[in-house]
């Protein structure tokens, strides 16, 4: 390679070595930006995804002692309410029952499940011993009793009839003239939550903590350090962040021990509850000031050999020569690329290393123009970049890009580049420096691709399952790709799609094919008897939906907790549930029962009203439509009936394009007459 011109005065050599200390401050500079900026975000990414984890646990756990306390309130207001005044008098109810089989399945969630009468003694306890106790003072009683009817999660309390720590969380109970007729709590054990934060590890001071919408810090952990239990941060600058919006992150010191911490967090929507989890500031940054420091005393080192040769070359210009190749052996033992170009695009300088990573000799390279080195794709987002960069008058840029080597393989490099500029402004030359990430590069284009193939497995896995289930009941298995559709158009018209995370939208409609998987539990004697049933097998009809909530869970116990097995329960348990009441296996009544089963019930019940059954011929599409009109108030959620009429034109479309080649079995239900009998003059079935 040529030597260059401006190193043959000692004037310019001066130049050249003032330049490569900028460009070595300047590329140590933007290493250390761009570290710690990489720190930072890395640190946030890691507390968000523990925040969004754990504010998903917190919603199902507090959302599941919501549902046993409005069902053990059910139970007790149709069994007669305060006419139970002892724990002795009720101790053959089903309602005492009801409560301590809840308990026990919950395995530590409960201290205690309890119900107090409008005096605030307890009348129902889950405890044994029972401990008669009035919790009038408590302050979710008095909320409830002046006049507060929704569900409270309260500040941790120190129990009088357990000696324990406890978060209320508690429903009103009204008597039958509508007045206050007391309160069913659940004593929530805060070190549940504990328990499961601590699965994770943030790092010394790490912390994870469940936050009351006033500050009070209801449960958590903090690793190596004592939790505030029931402190408050309500003065702190995380409360306030909190308030502001459901989810973000912030540096501060925002516990009563005042470390700095890194903090994400999250709300647990619709409760006034936040999820928090940080850590440490000093604990993030001790890694990247070890680097620093070895990055300063690299370039200290650097910098004084440069210097030296500097000095060297002032002293004896005759020494110039050898100097000079000193200094590139310098660069030619780097461990990643090094090279100068001309304003022209040509090559001036460049190391040996860079000659590796393309596949080139020095000479072969020396007549290749770093742009024809560069994919024309990547050249194309490439120069609008490099000249905003000499537009915008900046000294410095960094890029990442893709090289072709020799043998025509794409390499990923990242390239910080310094613009050395002559007086007049004009660009003398670029200095850069190229580091190889090909590695680094594959390794995320993997993980990309093997997310995308987990999540196709996952849907196949569903739709199998799915399938199996309506296959037992002889079917073809387009019942099931039916109902994904239907259900899928439901949500969308109905608006009920801004209910629920936007990513969560394709596993939702996914779900919906499990709803009838508890057919599995059901014996082929009764599933698929051509005959009516008896009232026994009637009995064994309506358990699916159990079943099947039961076979989700448990895939939930072996798999871990996931939003998809969530979203099947939901429908799996209640799509057979009716609007008034009337439906199985709870006797859940209007919108207490979720929406997603409300719609799922809608693409059911039609699916089964247009299909062939043993006992019965298809209806035509309009006689459906009116079948479904018919039980609008009764069987079904009003306001999606209306939407259901508004768009039964491409529930038709579906169907023709999904259409059955075999008829499909049947699935036996309460017995009466119910819409989707075609008229058929059979009793005890339900066409869904």
């Amino acid at each position: 390679m040529k030597r260059p011109v401006f190193l043959t005065s000692g004037v310019l050599t001066g130049l050249f070595c003032g330049a490569m200390i900028l460009l070595s401050w300047g590329a140590f500079y933007l290493q250390l930006k761009t570290d710690r900026e990489r720190t930072v975000r890395n640190a946030f990414l890691q507390t968000d995804n523990l925040a969004r984890t754990f504010e998903e646990h917190s919603l199902r756990t507090v959302e599941n002692v919501r549902q046993v306390l409005f069902s053990l309130k059910e139970i007790y207001e149709k069994r007669g309410g305060g006419v139970v005044r002892t724990f002795e008098e009720a101790a053959n109810a089903s309602v005492a029952r009801y409560a301590i089989r809840s308990r026990e399945a919950q395995g530590n969630l409960f201290n205690l499940l309890s119900i107090a009468d409008e005096n605030g003694d307890l009348v129902l306890s889950s405890q044994v011993p029972f401990n008669p106790v009035n919790i009038v003072a408590r302050p979710f009683f008095r909320a409830h009793r002046d006049g507060e009817k929704g569900f409270l999660v309260g500040a941790p309390i120190l129990g009088t009839a357990t000696g324990k720590w406890y978060i209320p969380m508690s429903l009103p109970i009204e008597k039958q003239d509508g007045s206050f007729g007391g309160v069913v709590l659940a004593s929530v054990n805060p070190f549940y939550f504990s328990g499961f934060y601590r699965q994770v590890s943030l790092g010394a001071r790490g912390t994870v903590l469940l936050v009351g919408a006033g500050g009070t810090i209801l449960a958590g952990t903090v690793e190596g350090g004592e939790t505030p239990f029931g402190a408050s941060i309500a003065d702190s600058g995380l409360l306030t962040a909190m308030k502001a919006g459901e989810a973000g992150a912030l540096e501060c010191a925002g516990l009563p021990d005042g470390i700095l911490r890194l903090f994400s967090y999250r709300k647990v929507s619709p409760y006034p509850l936040y999820v928090v989890a940080g850590r440490e500031k000093n604990g993030v940054f001790a890694e990247y000031r070890r680097r620093r420091a070895a990055g300063l005393f690299s370039l200290v080192v650097f910098n004084a050999f440069v210097l030296v040769f500097f000095g060297a070359s002032v002293r004896a210009l005759k020494k110039e020569r050898q100097a000079e190749e000193r200094f590139r052996n310098f660069f030619e033992q780097n461990s990643v690329g090094f090279a100068l170009v001309a304003a022209d695009s040509a090559w001036i300088h460049f190391n040996g290393k860079l000659c590796e990573m393309l596949g080139y000799s020095r000479e072969e390279l020396m007549n290749l123009p770093w742009k024809k080195l560069t994919p024309p794709d990547v050249l194309e987002r490439e120069l609008p970049i490099f000249e905003k960069a000499l537009w915008s008058g900046t000294s410095d840029f960094f890029i990442e890009k893709q090289y072709v080597r020799k043998d025509g393989v794409r390499i990923d490099v990242d390239v910080t580049t310094k613009i050395m500029k002559n007086a007049d402004g004009s660009v003398r030359y670029f200095a850069s420096i190229i580091q190889d990430v090909s590695e680094r590069k594959k390794g995320e284009r993997l993980l990309e691709k093997r997310a995308a193939e987990l999540e196709k497995h996952r849907e196949a896995i569903i739709d199998g399952m799915a399938v199996l289930a309506e296959y037992r009941d002889m079917g073809t298995g387009n019942h099931v790709r039916r109902t994904k559709q239907y259900v899928k158009l439901l949500l969308e018209r109905s608006g009920s799609a801004s209910l629920f995370p936007e990513k969560d939208l394709p596993m939702i409609w996914q779900c919906a094919v499990l709803h009838d998987i508890g057919k599995v539990g059901v014996p082929d004697a009764v599933l698929l008897k051509p005959g009516g049933l008896t009232p026994e097998e009637f009995g064994v009809i309506r358990r699916h939906p159990s079943i099947g909530s039961d076979v989700l869970l448990r895939a939930e116990e072996l798999l871990g907790s996931d939003s998809f097995i969530t979203y099947a329960r939901q429908i799996t348990e209640y799509h057979h549930e009716r609007w008034d009441g009337t439906g199985y296996p709870h006797g859940l009544a209007g919108e207490d029962i979720p929406v997603l089963a409300r719609i799922t019930a809608i693409a059911d019940v039609y699916d089964a009203l247009i299909s062939r059954r043993p006992y019965k011929e298809p209806l035509p599409h309009e006689a459906a439509v009116e079948q479904i009109r018919a039980g609008s108030g009764t069987l079904f959620d009003p306001r999606l009936v209306e939407v259901f009429l508004g768009c039964a034109g491409e529930f038709d479309e579906i169907a023709k394009n999904n259409a059955d080649e075999e008829p499909p079995g049947t699935e036996e239900t309460e017995s009466g007459n119910v819409p989707g009998e075609g008229g058929t003059g059979r009793r005890g079935r339900d066409p869904s």
